[in-house]
């Protein structure tokens, strides 16, 4: 089941407050969401201030409260003014259950959604959610960045960048105000399906509370601020500038003709030891065609292909080594020489002379011990 808020300044909220305040919210909306939404409704209306690239905010985050995930589209932007005149701005926000993503993406789903309110509502507080798109999308030649003066190939490049490094937060650098969501929509169409709904965005980025991600950020090139947001550690960032072309990699060729990105990242070479035995077939002497029963019932030595190896991950294939050669098994199995010439030895002494021997010793030990005991 869906959610929706709606935030903006009223005289007197759903709950009472003035200002601004939550009018809209869908019954038995998921404790705590409502305060963090409410967080995620600020706008800034100072353009020297705000770094985001679009007017209005089309954001997907992810939220995460008490060990639960949510998927949260919002659009936030001005909205007239309010009862005291001041600038006011209303956020929309839709709270979706996995069933609900399209599999065409949040980018999509955004713009396909007719439900936004651009005007402030009747406070309410409705049983149920709104009714949602469902689409499909394949993917396509980033024509929306091509319209907006821009090569292709780089939503090509964000692209790959948000696959390579799907914790990091990517800055999307570009050189004026515009239009963002069709943009977003064109970089999540080169995305796998599976992976879109994982890749968060906000087109006119804010300040976020902790409980919320948001992977893709479009901002503007020297707004007032982003070179230190640009400083943090572990961003990535894609400055896409009009008369410049992306490279010629295979994310940038893709998204010119309108095919899914792949990360060009290979998984590390693994060093598992993974025992490899060539097992050789047990058959009775007596069944073997040629073979005498005496000789087939001798044991063979263990082959020296019995040895475990270590299974190596080059990435295109796997190579099986082995821990030791045969000369190197064969000299630790063999006993040294003199062992040999003893073993030997003592195996050519008939049985009953060792046992007079034996014997002997025994005796003479018990006469030492009798003549010690008479002598005292």
């Amino acid at each position: 089941m869906s959610f929706e808020l709606i935030h903006t300044s009223v005289p007197r909220g759903l709950r009472g407050d003035s200002g601004f305040a939550t009018a809209v919210a869908t019954r038995a909306l998921p404790v705590g969401l409502e305060s963090v939404l409410a967080e995620l409704s600020a706008y800034d209306f100072d353009a020297n201030r705000c770094v985001g690239v679009d007017r209005v905010d089309w954001a997907h985050r992810i939220l995460t409260l008490r060990g639960k995930s949510f998927t949260v589209l919002s659009r936030v932007a001005p909205c007239g003014n309010d009862s005291s005149g001041r600038p006011n701005r209303i956020a929309h926000h839709l709270v979706l259950d996995a069933d609900e993503r399209a599999s065409a993406g949040p980018a999509w789903m955004l713009d396909a959604f007719s439900g936004f309110s651009h005007t402030v509502p009747p406070i309410a507080e409705p049983s149920e959610g709104p009714q949602l798109p469902t689409g499909s999308l394949e993917p396509r030649r980033a024509t929306a960045w091509e319209s907006a003066g821009f090569d292709p190939g780089w939503a090509g490049i964000v692209a790959r960048t948000v696959l390579e490094a799907p914790n990091s937060v990517c800055y999307v650098v570009l050189p004026n105000e515009l239009n963002a969501l069709p943009l977003a929509a064109d970089v999540l169409a080169l995305l796998p399906i599976e992976r879109r709904w994982h890749v968060s965005f906000s087109t006119r980025f804010q300040r976020l509370p902790a409980a919320a991600k948001c992977q893709i950020r479009f901002v503007r090139n020297n707004a007032t601020g982003l070179s230190k947001l640009l400083n943090e550690p572990g961003v990535r960032q894609v400055t896409v500038t009009a008369s410049v072309a992306a490279d010629a990699s295979p994310a940038a060729e893709a998204a010119r003709s309108g095919r899914f990105v792949e990360s060009t990242l290979r998984a590390p070479p693994s060093t598992r030891v993974v025992p490899v035995l060539h097992a050789t077939p047990q058959l009775n002497g007596h069944e073997r065609v040629g073979v005498n029963p005496a000789s087939a019932a001798t044991p063979r030595a263990p082959s020296v292909s019995n040895a475990p190896t270590v299974l190596t991950n080059t990435g295109d294939s796997e190579h099986f080594l082995p821990l030791f050669d045969a000369n190197e098994r064969a000299t630790k199995q063999a006993p040294p020489p003199r062992a040999r010439a003893a073993s030997t030895a003592l195996s050519s002494v008939p049985p009953l002379a060792l046992f007079l021997f034996a014997y002997s010793a025994v005796a003479t030990a018990i006469a030492v011990l009798l003549f010690v005991f008479a002598a005292r």
